[in-house]
């Protein structure tokens, strides 16, 4: 009964995070569905979308083009779109109905870059995988496509990996973690993806180091240290804490890659929700208390390369009530949806933390400013 969610929300998924990534790329991105798709992305899961410029494209899809695999149609309208527009590039992205039909979304990319020339990539998303996978995927098709092998390198170069608003939602995060680049005297490179401009992304092979700020960016950081030999850091900078800067600069120093992760001491406090941010959470609240004991729990698939030994992969709804109710945890830092999974036999405190990918537009308002003092409040507020 692990799917079987009654309490909360369904989870953002895979397709919602392809167009999260390629929102600031001034191209048009289709998603191939009968709008139901298109609209769960627009309304509930793109907190930058209310006032913004971003093209987003639903294809229509009707149950006779289903039958009929009316791939041409699809191809046609997005060429025609394209004319008025002007494109820097085409997206196509897949939703349930595509996947059982069998849809070539990339085949379907492919012919329509033969015909304009621009380039042109195709997801085969198919709304069961979650956000994080999506941007992950359209975060390396990019840097396969676009990023240039380059002998120059940039002192104290640095590319940011892993931005995305559904984790750290549409406040002022993202700029706040590029001024504190800056004051620690690295220049950005490049930015992936709040942020992202097409010639930054063919740049991105001149930087000495990349810093990893969430699971979303784990695996664009392997294809960088593979194709162009850059070294990465895992870890998200938070309030006053200087960990991750003190990282940045031995890997310059030595080009080892670190992950920035404890181990965990299970009990007390249970930390669920994004799995880099969780690991500075916890790397924060052991700073102040080396005693304390935290585990970290992740709900959109637990990423081992950078999990402490024994965190949780948290399958569903059910698990998370079983952990909570099992007596070993005081204290539940999560998106404030998860307190409806509390009462007051299981006895444990709510620390709230607003994730945009589980409870949408219900606290996307409310989200923390991560690198501000806030940020050391909330610190505080789980110890004590």
């Amino acid at each position: 009964m692990e799917q079987l969610w009654i309490t909360l929300p369904a989870l953002a998924p895979d397709y919602s995070g392809v167009c999260s990534a390629m929102f600031d790329l001034g191209g048009i991105c289709v998603i191939h569905d009968a709008s139901g798709c298109t609209g769960n992305y627009t309304g509930y899961d793109e907190p930058r979308w209310y006032g913004s410029s971003s093209k987003i494209f639903c294809s229509g899809l009707r149950e006779i083009d289903a039958v009929l695999g009316r791939d041409d149609k699809l191809i046609d309208n997005v060429i025609k779109a394209g004319e008025v527009i002007n494109p820097t590039m085409y997206t196509v992205i897949g939703s349930p109905v595509p996947m059982v039909i069998g849809s070539d979304m990339k085949g379907i990319a492919y012919e329509i870059e033969e015909r304009t020339g621009i380039p042109s990539f195709g997801f085969d998303t198919n709304g069961l995988g979650l956000y994080n996978k999506g941007v992950s995927m359209a975060m390396c098709e990019l840097i396969r496509r676009f990023t240039k092998i380059s002998e120059e390198k940039i002192s104290r170069g640095i590319n940011i990996l892993g931005t995305t608003p559904l984790d750290l939602s549409a406040n002022e995060n993202a700029d706040d973690l590029n001024e504190k680049i800056q004051q620690f005297g690295f220049q950005i490179v490049g930015r992936m993806m709040m942020g992202a401009k097409i010639q930054q992304i063919e740049d991105l092979a001149k930087a000495e180091v990349n810093l990893v700020v969430t699971e979303s960016g784990m695996e664009a950081a392997k294809l960088l240290k593979r194709k162009f030999g850059i070294p990465y850091v895992v870890g998200m900078p938070l309030g006053n804490e200087m960990d991750v800067w003190e990282a940045l600069e031995k890997t310059l120093q030595d080009k080892t890659d670190r992950v920035l992760c404890d181990e965990r001491k299970d009990g007390d406090i249970l930390i669920v929700g994004e799995q880099v941010l969780a690991n500075s959470i916890r790397r924060a609240i052991l700073n102040k208390n080396p005693e304390a004991k935290v585990c970290v729990g992740s709900m959109f698939g637990l990423n081992k390369q950078i999990a402490g030994e024994g965190d949780l992969n948290i399958a569903g709804e059910e698990s998370l009530v079983e952990l909570l109710y099992s007596g070993k945890y005081k204290v539940l830092v999560g998106d404030p949806l998860m307190e409806d999974l509390l009462s007051e036999e299981c006895n444990v405190r709510m620390v709230k933390l607003p994730h945009v990918a589980l409870s949408s537009k219900l606290y996307w308002d409310d989200a923390l400013h991560l690198l501000r003092e806030e940020m050391n409040q909330l610190i505080d507020e789980i110890i004590n």
